[in-house]
Protein backbone atom coordinates (compact mmCIF):
# COMPACT_ATOMS: atom_id res chain seq x y z
CA UNK A 1 0.00 0.00 0.00
CA UNK A 2 1.34 3.42 -0.99
CA UNK A 3 0.73 6.54 1.08
CA UNK A 4 0.48 9.99 -0.48
CA UNK A 5 1.12 12.71 2.06
CA UNK A 6 -0.22 16.17 1.41
CA UNK A 7 1.42 18.90 3.52
CA UNK A 8 -0.82 20.17 6.29
CA UNK A 9 -3.07 23.08 5.40
CA UNK A 10 -4.74 23.21 8.81
CA UNK A 11 -3.56 22.60 12.33
CA UNK A 12 -3.53 19.29 14.16
CA UNK A 13 -6.16 19.28 16.86
CA UNK A 14 -7.94 16.65 18.86
CA UNK A 15 -7.61 13.78 21.30
CA UNK A 16 -6.38 10.20 20.84
CA UNK A 17 -5.59 7.21 23.07
CA UNK A 18 -2.13 5.66 23.12
CA UNK A 19 -1.97 1.99 22.15
CA UNK A 20 -0.45 -0.57 24.49
CA UNK A 21 3.32 -0.78 24.79
CA UNK A 22 4.83 -3.31 22.38
CA UNK A 23 7.76 -3.95 24.74
CA UNK A 24 5.53 -4.70 27.71
CA UNK A 25 3.13 -6.77 25.57
CA UNK A 26 5.85 -9.15 24.32
CA UNK A 27 7.15 -9.73 27.82
CA UNK A 28 3.79 -10.07 29.56
CA UNK A 29 2.47 -12.73 27.16
CA UNK A 30 5.70 -14.72 27.40
CA UNK A 31 5.76 -14.54 31.20
CA UNK A 32 2.10 -15.59 31.34
CA UNK A 33 2.89 -18.54 29.05
CA UNK A 34 5.54 -19.73 31.48
CA UNK A 35 3.20 -19.54 34.50
CA UNK A 36 1.03 -22.53 35.35
CA UNK A 37 -2.59 -21.45 35.59
CA UNK A 38 -4.59 -18.59 34.13
CA UNK A 39 -3.28 -15.07 33.58
CA UNK A 40 -5.16 -12.05 32.25
CA UNK A 41 -3.38 -9.48 30.07
CA UNK A 42 -5.22 -6.15 29.84
CA UNK A 43 -4.84 -3.46 27.16
CA UNK A 44 -2.14 -5.25 25.12
CA UNK A 45 -0.98 -4.45 21.60
CA UNK A 46 -1.97 -7.54 19.62
CA UNK A 47 -1.10 -6.53 16.05
CA UNK A 48 2.25 -6.41 14.28
CA UNK A 49 5.33 -7.73 16.08
CA UNK A 50 3.30 -8.57 19.20
CA UNK A 51 1.03 -10.82 17.12
CA UNK A 52 4.10 -12.79 16.02
CA UNK A 53 4.92 -13.59 19.64
CA UNK A 54 1.29 -14.42 20.47
CA UNK A 55 0.83 -16.71 17.44
CA UNK A 56 4.07 -18.59 18.11
CA UNK A 57 3.08 -19.13 21.74
CA UNK A 58 -0.22 -20.58 20.50
CA UNK A 59 1.72 -22.90 18.19
CA UNK A 60 3.57 -24.18 21.28
CA UNK A 61 0.29 -25.16 22.92
CA UNK A 62 -0.45 -22.06 25.00
CA UNK A 63 -4.15 -21.13 25.04
CA UNK A 64 -4.63 -17.40 24.42
CA UNK A 65 -8.20 -16.19 24.12
CA UNK A 66 -9.75 -12.74 23.82
CA UNK A 67 -12.10 -12.31 26.78
CA UNK A 68 -13.22 -8.73 26.12
CA UNK A 69 -12.35 -5.80 23.91
CA UNK A 70 -9.15 -5.01 25.82
CA UNK A 71 -8.43 -8.22 27.70
CA UNK A 72 -6.87 -11.62 26.92
CA UNK A 73 -6.76 -14.83 28.93
CA UNK A 74 -3.56 -16.88 28.84
CA UNK A 75 -3.77 -20.48 30.08
CA UNK A 76 -0.77 -22.76 30.65
CA UNK A 77 -0.86 -26.23 32.20
CA UNK A 78 1.89 -28.31 33.81
CA UNK A 79 3.06 -29.66 30.45
CA UNK A 80 4.31 -26.25 29.39
CA UNK A 81 5.31 -25.94 25.75
CA UNK A 82 4.46 -28.86 23.49
CA UNK A 83 7.09 -30.27 21.07
CA UNK A 84 6.61 -29.19 17.47
CA UNK A 85 8.47 -29.98 14.26
CA UNK A 86 7.26 -27.20 12.02
CA UNK A 87 9.31 -23.97 12.00
CA UNK A 88 8.19 -20.90 13.90
CA UNK A 89 8.30 -17.79 11.71
CA UNK A 90 9.41 -14.75 13.74
CA UNK A 91 9.47 -12.55 10.60
CA UNK A 92 11.54 -9.41 11.37
CA UNK A 93 10.61 -9.07 15.04
CA UNK A 94 13.90 -8.89 16.92
CA UNK A 95 12.24 -9.33 20.31
CA UNK A 96 10.31 -12.40 19.15
CA UNK A 97 13.25 -14.03 17.41
CA UNK A 98 15.72 -13.59 20.23
CA UNK A 99 13.39 -14.62 23.03
CA UNK A 100 12.19 -17.71 21.14
CA UNK A 101 15.83 -18.68 20.57
CA UNK A 102 16.13 -18.85 24.36
CA UNK A 103 12.75 -20.53 24.84
CA UNK A 104 14.02 -23.34 22.58
CA UNK A 105 15.87 -24.70 25.61
CA UNK A 106 12.54 -25.32 27.35
CA UNK A 107 10.98 -27.34 24.51
CA UNK A 108 11.59 -31.07 24.10
CA UNK A 109 13.45 -31.46 20.83
CA UNK A 110 14.11 -27.72 20.65
CA UNK A 111 12.75 -25.29 18.08
CA UNK A 112 13.33 -24.51 14.42
CA UNK A 113 13.12 -20.76 13.84
CA UNK A 114 12.93 -18.85 10.58
CA UNK A 115 12.12 -15.32 9.43
CA UNK A 116 13.11 -12.13 7.65
CA UNK A 117 15.25 -11.39 10.72
CA UNK A 118 17.85 -13.91 9.54
CA UNK A 119 17.78 -12.79 5.91
CA UNK A 120 18.64 -9.29 7.06
CA UNK A 121 21.60 -10.73 9.00
CA UNK A 122 20.59 -9.05 12.24
CA UNK A 123 22.83 -9.96 15.21
CA UNK A 124 22.12 -13.30 16.91
CA UNK A 125 25.43 -15.21 17.34
CA UNK A 126 26.33 -13.75 20.78
CA UNK A 127 23.02 -15.03 22.15
CA UNK A 128 23.48 -18.46 20.56
CA UNK A 129 26.95 -18.70 22.11
CA UNK A 130 25.45 -17.81 25.49
CA UNK A 131 22.86 -20.56 25.11
CA UNK A 132 25.71 -23.02 24.57
CA UNK A 133 26.88 -22.20 28.11
CA UNK A 134 23.50 -23.54 29.24
CA UNK A 135 23.81 -26.77 27.28
CA UNK A 136 22.24 -25.55 24.06
CA UNK A 137 23.33 -26.63 20.60
CA UNK A 138 22.46 -24.80 17.42
CA UNK A 139 22.67 -25.15 13.67
CA UNK A 140 22.31 -21.97 11.65
CA UNK A 141 21.85 -21.31 7.95
CA UNK A 142 20.87 -18.29 5.91
CA UNK A 143 17.16 -18.75 6.57
CA UNK A 144 16.75 -20.88 9.72
CA UNK A 145 18.16 -21.84 13.11
CA UNK A 146 17.64 -25.10 15.00
CA UNK A 147 18.28 -24.85 18.77
CA UNK A 148 17.99 -27.58 21.39
CA UNK A 149 19.25 -28.09 24.94
CA UNK A 150 21.44 -31.19 24.89
CA UNK A 151 23.05 -30.96 28.34
CA UNK A 152 21.95 -29.60 31.73
CA UNK A 153 24.71 -27.02 32.00
CA UNK A 154 24.58 -23.77 33.93
CA UNK A 155 27.98 -22.32 33.18
CA UNK A 156 28.75 -18.67 33.68
CA UNK A 157 27.53 -16.63 30.69
CA UNK A 158 29.68 -13.89 29.22
CA UNK A 159 27.91 -11.77 26.63
CA UNK A 160 28.30 -8.26 25.15
CA UNK A 161 25.83 -5.65 26.37
CA UNK A 162 26.30 -3.10 23.59
CA UNK A 163 24.76 -5.00 20.66
CA UNK A 164 21.19 -5.68 21.78
CA UNK A 165 19.53 -5.62 25.18
CA UNK A 166 17.22 -8.33 23.81
CA UNK A 167 20.04 -10.85 24.28
CA UNK A 168 19.90 -10.20 28.02
CA UNK A 169 16.10 -10.17 28.13
CA UNK A 170 15.97 -13.57 26.45
CA UNK A 171 18.38 -15.09 28.97
CA UNK A 172 16.57 -13.55 31.94
CA UNK A 173 13.33 -15.24 30.89
CA UNK A 174 14.67 -18.78 30.68
CA UNK A 175 17.43 -19.01 33.30
CA UNK A 176 15.04 -19.09 36.30
CA UNK A 177 13.37 -22.24 34.89
CA UNK A 178 16.48 -24.29 34.14
CA UNK A 179 17.62 -27.37 36.04
CA UNK A 180 21.32 -28.01 36.59
CA UNK A 181 23.32 -30.86 38.08
CA UNK A 182 25.83 -29.02 40.23
CA UNK A 183 24.68 -25.40 40.61
CA UNK A 184 21.75 -23.56 42.12
CA UNK A 185 22.23 -20.26 40.27
CA UNK A 186 23.37 -18.87 36.93
CA UNK A 187 25.61 -15.84 36.55
CA UNK A 188 25.49 -13.51 33.56
CA UNK A 189 28.39 -11.11 33.06
CA UNK A 190 28.34 -8.38 30.42
CA UNK A 191 31.64 -7.96 28.60
CA UNK A 192 30.78 -4.49 27.29
CA UNK A 193 28.59 -1.69 28.71
CA UNK A 194 24.84 -2.26 28.53
CA UNK A 195 22.80 -0.23 26.03
CA UNK A 196 19.05 0.37 26.15
CA UNK A 197 18.96 -0.10 29.94
CA UNK A 198 15.23 0.86 30.21
CA UNK A 199 14.31 -2.25 28.21
CA UNK A 200 16.12 -4.45 30.74
CA UNK A 201 14.27 -2.63 33.52
CA UNK A 202 10.99 -3.41 31.74
CA UNK A 203 12.01 -7.08 31.60
CA UNK A 204 12.93 -7.14 35.30
CA UNK A 205 9.67 -5.37 36.18
CA UNK A 206 7.54 -7.94 34.32
CA UNK A 207 9.53 -10.87 35.71
CA UNK A 208 9.18 -9.59 39.26
CA UNK A 209 5.41 -9.18 38.85
CA UNK A 210 5.16 -12.77 37.63
CA UNK A 211 7.07 -14.03 40.67
CA UNK A 212 10.64 -14.30 39.37
CA UNK A 213 13.47 -12.99 41.53
CA UNK A 214 16.70 -11.83 39.88
CA UNK A 215 19.61 -10.15 41.60
CA UNK A 216 21.05 -7.54 39.29
CA UNK A 217 23.87 -5.06 39.22
CA UNK A 218 23.13 -2.99 36.12
CA UNK A 219 26.08 -0.65 36.67
CA UNK A 220 28.46 -3.56 37.15
CA UNK A 221 26.92 -5.52 34.31
CA UNK A 222 26.10 -8.66 36.30
CA UNK A 223 23.00 -10.76 36.97
CA UNK A 224 22.55 -13.66 39.38
CA UNK A 225 19.55 -15.93 38.76
CA UNK A 226 18.40 -18.68 41.10
CA UNK A 227 17.36 -21.73 39.09
CA UNK A 228 14.18 -23.82 39.34
CA UNK A 229 11.94 -20.85 40.14
CA UNK A 230 8.24 -20.81 39.24
CA UNK A 231 6.41 -18.14 37.29
CA UNK A 232 3.19 -17.04 39.02
CA UNK A 233 -0.01 -16.48 37.03
CA UNK A 234 -1.14 -12.85 37.18
CA UNK A 235 -3.56 -10.21 36.01
CA UNK A 236 -1.40 -7.63 34.24
CA UNK A 237 -2.23 -4.30 32.60
CA UNK A 238 -0.05 -3.07 29.74
CA UNK A 239 0.83 0.64 29.92
CA UNK A 240 0.32 3.00 26.98
CA UNK A 241 3.23 3.22 24.56
CA UNK A 242 5.51 6.27 24.56
CA UNK A 243 7.54 4.90 21.62
CA UNK A 244 4.62 5.26 19.22
CA UNK A 245 3.11 8.33 20.91
CA UNK A 246 6.40 10.16 20.28
CA UNK A 247 5.48 10.52 16.60
CA UNK A 248 2.18 12.27 17.40
CA UNK A 249 3.85 14.42 20.05
CA UNK A 250 6.45 15.49 17.50
CA UNK A 251 3.86 16.18 14.81
CA UNK A 252 2.06 18.54 17.21
CA UNK A 253 5.19 20.33 18.39
CA UNK A 254 6.27 20.99 14.78
CA UNK A 255 3.08 22.85 13.86
CA UNK A 256 3.75 26.38 12.63
CA UNK A 257 0.36 27.62 13.87
CA UNK A 258 -1.38 27.30 17.27
CA UNK A 259 -2.45 23.70 17.83
CA UNK A 260 -3.35 21.41 20.72
CA UNK A 261 -3.40 17.61 20.97
CA UNK A 262 -4.18 15.40 23.97
CA UNK A 263 -2.91 11.81 24.21
CA UNK A 264 -4.60 9.59 26.79
CA UNK A 265 -3.44 6.32 28.43
CA UNK A 266 0.13 7.45 29.15
CA UNK A 267 1.81 7.20 32.53
CA UNK A 268 5.27 8.16 33.70
CA UNK A 269 5.12 5.48 36.40
CA UNK A 270 6.74 2.64 34.45
CA UNK A 271 10.16 1.88 32.98
CA UNK A 272 9.69 2.99 29.38
CA UNK A 273 12.81 4.88 28.34
CA UNK A 274 10.98 6.66 25.54
CA UNK A 275 8.94 8.74 27.98
CA UNK A 276 12.10 10.87 27.87
CA UNK A 277 10.66 12.42 24.68
CA UNK A 278 8.78 14.83 26.95
CA UNK A 279 11.93 15.93 28.79
CA UNK A 280 13.89 16.30 25.54
CA UNK A 281 11.25 18.40 23.81
CA UNK A 282 10.76 20.58 26.86
CA UNK A 283 14.52 21.25 26.87
CA UNK A 284 14.23 22.22 23.21
CA UNK A 285 11.49 24.70 24.10
CA UNK A 286 8.26 22.80 23.47
CA UNK A 287 5.07 23.37 25.45
CA UNK A 288 4.15 19.96 26.90
CA UNK A 289 2.21 19.24 30.08
CA UNK A 290 1.69 15.89 31.77
CA UNK A 291 -1.22 14.94 34.02
CA UNK A 292 -0.47 11.70 35.87
CA UNK A 293 -3.89 11.57 37.50
CA UNK A 294 -5.62 11.66 34.13
CA UNK A 295 -2.80 9.69 32.47
CA UNK A 296 -2.58 12.14 29.61
CA UNK A 297 -0.11 14.34 27.78
CA UNK A 298 -1.19 17.78 26.54
CA UNK A 299 0.92 19.15 23.69
CA UNK A 300 0.73 22.64 22.20
CA UNK A 301 2.54 23.61 19.04
CA UNK A 302 3.24 26.99 17.44
CA UNK A 303 6.70 27.26 15.87
CA UNK A 304 5.91 30.70 14.52
CA UNK A 305 5.94 32.14 18.05
CA UNK A 306 7.73 29.40 19.99
CA UNK A 307 10.83 28.16 18.16
CA UNK A 308 12.67 25.00 19.10
CA UNK A 309 16.40 25.05 19.78
CA UNK A 310 18.83 22.31 18.80
CA UNK A 311 20.44 20.29 21.60
CA UNK A 312 22.65 17.23 22.05
CA UNK A 313 20.85 13.99 22.92
CA UNK A 314 22.40 10.74 24.20
CA UNK A 315 20.48 7.97 22.37
CA UNK A 316 22.10 5.05 24.20
CA UNK A 317 18.96 4.26 26.20
CA UNK A 318 16.38 5.56 23.70
CA UNK A 319 17.21 4.03 20.28
CA UNK A 320 13.57 3.99 19.15
CA UNK A 321 13.37 7.78 19.49
CA UNK A 322 16.29 8.34 17.11
CA UNK A 323 14.27 8.51 13.84
CA UNK A 324 11.73 11.06 15.08
CA UNK A 325 14.38 13.09 16.91
CA UNK A 326 16.23 13.30 13.59
CA UNK A 327 13.15 14.88 12.04
CA UNK A 328 12.65 17.29 14.94
CA UNK A 329 16.27 18.37 14.56
CA UNK A 330 15.56 19.65 11.04
CA UNK A 331 13.06 22.16 12.48
CA UNK A 332 15.15 23.26 15.48
CA UNK A 333 17.31 26.36 15.40
CA UNK A 334 21.04 25.70 15.15
CA UNK A 335 22.03 22.05 15.18
CA UNK A 336 20.82 18.90 16.91
CA UNK A 337 23.33 16.16 17.70
CA UNK A 338 22.15 12.60 18.33
CA UNK A 339 25.07 10.61 19.73
CA UNK A 340 25.89 7.24 21.32
CA UNK A 341 23.75 5.66 18.61
CA UNK A 342 26.07 3.04 17.12
CA UNK A 343 23.78 0.08 17.83
CA UNK A 344 21.10 1.74 15.67
CA UNK A 345 22.98 0.43 12.66
CA UNK A 346 21.85 -3.06 13.73
CA UNK A 347 18.09 -2.44 13.96
CA UNK A 348 15.40 -3.20 11.35
CA UNK A 349 17.52 -0.96 9.13
CA UNK A 350 20.72 1.02 9.60
CA UNK A 351 18.70 3.83 11.13
CA UNK A 352 21.54 6.35 11.14
CA UNK A 353 22.16 6.01 7.41
CA UNK A 354 18.46 5.67 6.59
CA UNK A 355 17.47 8.89 8.35
CA UNK A 356 20.49 10.76 6.98
CA UNK A 357 19.62 9.68 3.43
CA UNK A 358 15.89 10.47 3.63
CA UNK A 359 16.41 13.87 5.28
CA UNK A 360 18.93 14.79 2.59
CA UNK A 361 16.27 13.95 -0.03
CA UNK A 362 14.03 16.49 1.64
CA UNK A 363 16.71 19.20 1.57
CA UNK A 364 18.04 18.86 5.12
CA UNK A 365 21.77 19.17 5.76
CA UNK A 366 23.15 16.41 7.99
CA UNK A 367 26.51 15.03 9.05
CA UNK A 368 26.68 11.28 9.51
CA UNK A 369 29.36 9.70 11.67
CA UNK A 370 29.89 6.17 13.03
CA UNK A 371 27.88 6.62 16.21
CA UNK A 372 26.11 9.93 15.74
CA UNK A 373 24.12 12.15 13.44
CA UNK A 374 24.17 15.94 13.36
CA UNK A 375 21.09 17.60 11.88
CA UNK A 376 21.12 21.27 10.86
CA UNK A 377 18.13 23.61 10.81
CA UNK A 378 16.28 23.63 7.47
CA UNK A 379 14.11 26.57 6.42
CA UNK A 380 12.03 24.51 3.96
CA UNK A 381 11.67 20.76 3.54
CA UNK A 382 10.89 19.35 0.10
CA UNK A 383 8.49 16.52 -0.63
CA UNK A 384 10.15 13.24 -1.59
CA UNK A 385 9.68 9.57 -2.43
CA UNK A 386 10.58 7.90 0.84
CA UNK A 387 12.47 4.60 1.14
CA UNK A 388 12.07 3.30 4.70
CA UNK A 389 13.73 -0.08 4.06
CA UNK A 390 10.77 -1.77 5.77
CA UNK A 391 11.65 -0.09 9.06
CA UNK A 392 8.43 0.98 10.77
CA UNK A 393 10.01 3.79 12.81
CA UNK A 394 11.79 5.29 9.80
CA UNK A 395 8.49 5.17 7.89
CA UNK A 396 6.59 6.99 10.65
CA UNK A 397 9.33 9.58 11.20
CA UNK A 398 9.43 10.43 7.50
CA UNK A 399 5.63 10.65 7.41
CA UNK A 400 5.76 13.32 10.12
CA UNK A 401 8.49 15.20 8.23
CA UNK A 402 6.37 15.07 5.05
CA UNK A 403 3.45 16.77 6.81
CA UNK A 404 5.54 19.94 6.97
CA UNK A 405 7.21 19.74 3.54
CA UNK A 406 6.50 22.17 0.71
CA UNK A 407 5.08 19.53 -1.65
CA UNK A 408 3.58 16.04 -1.61
CA UNK A 409 5.55 12.97 -0.55
CA UNK A 410 5.04 9.29 -1.31
CA UNK A 411 5.80 6.26 0.86
CA UNK A 412 5.38 2.72 -0.46
CA UNK A 413 4.55 -0.23 1.79
CA UNK A 414 3.27 2.05 4.53
CA UNK A 415 1.57 -0.95 6.16
CA UNK A 416 4.94 -1.63 7.82
CA UNK A 417 3.92 0.87 10.53
CA UNK A 418 1.58 -1.82 11.90
CA UNK A 419 4.65 -3.56 13.36
CA UNK A 420 4.48 -1.20 16.33
CA UNK A 421 1.69 1.37 15.80
CA UNK A 422 -1.34 -0.17 14.03
CA UNK A 423 -3.51 2.94 14.40
CA UNK A 424 -0.84 5.42 13.23
CA UNK A 425 -2.65 6.55 10.08
CA UNK A 426 -6.06 6.47 11.78
CA UNK A 427 -4.81 8.65 14.62
CA UNK A 428 -3.32 11.17 12.19
CA UNK A 429 -6.66 11.36 10.37
CA UNK A 430 -8.48 11.92 13.66
CA UNK A 431 -6.22 14.92 14.25
CA UNK A 432 -6.88 16.43 10.82
CA UNK A 433 -4.25 14.95 8.49
CA UNK A 434 -5.29 14.28 4.89
CA UNK A 435 -4.44 10.63 4.16
CA UNK A 436 -4.59 9.05 0.70
CA UNK A 437 -3.59 5.42 0.14
CA UNK A 438 -3.66 3.14 -2.88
Amino acid sequence: MELEITPLISNLNGEITASGSKSYTHRAFIAASLAEGISVIKKPLTIGDSAITINNLKALGIKILKSSENSYVVKCDKKGFIPIKKPLDCKNSGTSFRIFCALSLLVKGGLLLTGEFLKRKRPIIPLLNALEALGGKFKISEDKIKIERKKMLCNKIKIPGDISSQFITALLFICPLLTCKDKDFIEIELTTPLVSIPYIKITLDVLNTFGINIQEDLEGGKFYITIEQNYRAQSYEIPGDFSSSAFIIAATVLSSEPTKVVINNLSMENYQGDKKIIEILREMGADIKFDENQKQVIIRGDLTHNTLKGIEVDCGDIPDLFPILSVIGAFAEGQTVLYNAGNLRLKESDRISAMARELKKMGVSVKEEDEKLTIYHCDKLNGAIIDHEYDHRVAMACTIAALYASSKSHIKNIEVVKDSYPSFLDDLQKLGVQIETR
